[in-house]
Formats: C-alpha cells, sequence, structure tokens
C-alpha cells in the first residue's frame, strides 16, 4: 500500500505521523509512505533525520496573522491546491491521511476531489477550523479524546487516541522511586516555554536546600537554552538541558514527574509512559485546547495543573516541595495516568485505513 500523510510544522503533528508510518511498516513491511509537510524546519530535520522521504506544500497558516498576512497566505492557496492536486497524480497514493497543520487543508480536499480515500486526525479535545472543515468531506475522523464528537459526524469518528512513536510504547518506562533524587523532567513542547523556563529558575532559589534531592531534566527550545544551563550552574542543581531532546525515550525514563504544557501529544506522551505530571496550559492555544487537554486528566486524578497566570516561583516550589514529602501521591497520579494512555493507537489508525482502502477497492471507483 503506498501512504500519504500530510502535516507538520509542530512536533505536536509530526510525531503522530512518524508513529503512524512506523504503524503501516510493522503492518506491512511493503508498505510504503510518503509525506507531505510544511516548510518549517523542524519538518525536515525530524524527518530527514529518520530517513522519511517527504515533500513540501508552499502553503502558509491564516489564524492568528494580521490582516496584510491573512491576505498573503489566502492568496497561496489556489496554487497551493493546484500543487497538490499535481502531487496527487504523481504519487498516485491509496489512501491520503492528514495529521494536522495548515499543509493540510489543500493536501487532503486534493484527495478527496480526487476520489482517494482520506482521513484526518484530530489530536486535541477541540478541532482546529482546518479539520473541522475537513471533517465534512473525509472518510474517517480519528479522535483523541471522547468529547470531539460533538464537532464531527458521529457516523464517520472513531476514537483512537493519539499514536505514539514505537520507541515510546516499547519502552517500560520507570515508575515513581520513594528514595533518591525526584528527577523534574521540564517540558515547553518542541519549540520551548520561555515563561515556564523562567519561573522554573526563579523557583531554585526557594529550593536551595533540597539541592541533593532533585534532579532537572530540561527542554529549553534555542533561545533560552544557554540561559537556563547557565542559571542552574550558578545555582548549584544537577541538571540536563537541551533546546529539544531527540531522544524522549530516556528523558521520560529518568523522569519521575513532567512539568510542562499540556499539548495533545505531551498528554499522550505521558500517559502511555504511566507519568504523573503538572500541566501549565499554553493560554493562547486555539480554542483553548491546552486548558481542555490538562482538565480531562485533572479530572481523572492523575495531573495537577496550574494556570499560567496563576503560575508564580512560590506556587511552583511549594508543589515541588509538597512531592518531596509525598511521592505515594505521585505514584497514585502516574497510576492513574497509565490508565488513561492508549499505545495501540496508531494500529487502529492503520487497520481503519486498510478498511478505507478494501472498500475503495470494492467498489472499483476509478480516479477522477
Amino acid at each position: 500500500m503506498l501512504v500519504l500523510i500530510v502535516g507538520g510544522g509542530t512536533g505536536g503533528h509530526l510525531f503522530p505521523a512518524i508513529a503512524l508510518a512506523e504503524a503501516f511498516m510493522k503492518r506491512d513491511p511493503e508498505n510504503q509512505v510518503r509525506f507531505v509537510v510544511t516548510r518549517r524546519p523542524l519538518d525536515a530535520e525530524v524527518l530527514g533525520r529518520r530517513g522519511l522521504p517527504f515533500r513540501v506544500l508552499n502553503v502558509e497558516g491564516i489564524k492568528g496573522q494580521g490582516a496584510a498576512g491573512k491576505i498573503r497566505s489566502m492568496s497561496l492557496l489556489p496554487r497551493a491546491f493546484k500543487e497538490s492536486l499535481e502531487m496527487i497524480e504523481e504519487i498516485r497514493p491509496e489512501v491520503v491521511l492528514g495529521v494536522g497543520g495548515y499543509v493540510t487543508g489543500p493536501m487532503v480536499l486534493a484527495a478527496w476531489w480526487k476520489g482517494i480515500p482520506c482521513a484526518i486526525q484530530e489530536q486535541n479535545s477541540i478541532p482546529g477550523l482546518t479539520n473541522r472543515l475537513l471533517g465534512k468531506v473525509v472518510n474517517r475522523i480519528f479522535l483523541a479524546f471522547d468529547d470531539q464528537g460533538s464537532y464531527f459526524s458521529k457516523r464517520k469518528s472513531r476514537l483512537t487516541g493519539n499514536p505514539i512513536r514505537k520507541e515510546l510504547t516499547e519502552a517500560p518506562g520507570r515508575r515513581v522511586s520513594n528514595s533518591g533524587p525526584l528527577t523534574l523532567l521540564i517540558l515547553g513542547g518542541s519549540q520551548g516555554a520561555h515563561r515556564i523556563n523562567q519561573t522554573v529558575i526563579d523557583t531554585l532559589d526557594e529550593l536551595r536546600s533540597f539541592k541533593e534531592a532533585l534532579y532537572f531534566i530540561h527542554q529549553t527550545g534555542e533561545k533560552d537554552e544557554t540561559a537556563v544551563s547557565l542559571a542552574y550552574q550558578a545555582k548549584g542543581f544537577r541538571h540536563q538541558v537541551q533546546a529539544f531532546f531527540s531522544d524522549m525515550v530516556s528523558a521520560y525514563g529518568q523522569a519521575d514527574m513532567i512539568i510542562g504544557r499540556a499539548g495533545a501529544m505531551t498528554i499522550s506522551e505521558i500517559t502511555a509512559q504511566g507519568k504523573p505530571s503538572l500541566l501549565i496550559p499554553f493560554p493562547f492555544a486555539a480554542n483553548n485546547h491546552q486548558e481542555h487537554n490538562a482538565r480531562a486528566l485533572v479530572k481523572a486524578g492523575a495531573a495537577e495543573m496550574i494556570l499560567e497566570k496563576d503560575l508564580k516561583p512560590g506556587l511552583l516550589a511549594e508543589r515541588i516541595r509538597h512531592w518531596l514529602n509525598d511521592r505515594d501521591q505521585l505514584i497514585v497520579m502516574g497510576n492513574k495516568a497509565g490508565t488513561m494512555g492508549r499505545r495501540q493507537a496508531a494500529g487502529e489508525i492503520v487497520e481503519a485505513c486498510y478498511q478505507l482502502v478494501n472498500e475503495k477497492k470494492g467498489s472499483k471507483r476509478s480516479w477522477n
């Protein structure tokens, strides 16, 4: 089977795409997977490092731009649709799967126009505008959260969870220990989170007497990497700091507790790993979906949440001291997180895509 996976721009879109590619290849080593992604350097870097073939579509996002930017982005859409049709004709995929990002719009629409079985995978609890529109034309919609059904056709929708890379689903995961240093993994998403970075560093002054009891693994994003690393050194805390962790298995494997944003893939990965977390939703995420994502875990007793407007060094220090003194609570939170993890999501989506292709073959419909 020749599969075309479309999406990118952030790790939250790329890593589900990679997980799906792995699942298609596991299902049948003869399967071929192609990607269509954005022009952002992250897409080429991540896919190139894994030797995965990709094409770039010249299109830009509309939401969040000023008037001039929106006009420019909209002016690119007709040509992007034409390029998408040309790619479909050239690649001739048997199924097209959109995993999010503005690049999915024209490509998935072109697949529908050409009569190719197509589907979208929505990672968040509240879908963005592109997927809401595409949901009207695609054959299947794969959901990560149960309450998304009100946005899409129930007939088309399947609750699968988010696809997780096999390196994470196959990793055994380390559970919280009642002895030794408490290892905190700080995550701000693939781009980093300056507010979280700064608050964590400011919090260290209030944790001076706990230096030997704490170890920090901190993903900062490129802009803050040097400053954060120097701050840990100056304040005398043991640490591992990188702009971006390419080996998330090791990072998660060492962690007792996660502190970070509440993007859909972070949520999916920490539940697959069965890790307790303190979630700090990005307040400007589209439709405030990160807060909705976080509240789902808080409601289940699998995480704590601090809204960014309430994030202060004193409050964060108080929570860290609390966890140091009550690791049993972290164990309970981690166990509850583990019950929410959907480690088979990628495989379920692949099987559903096979079904779409078989239905297409059964109908004997030809290309438009």
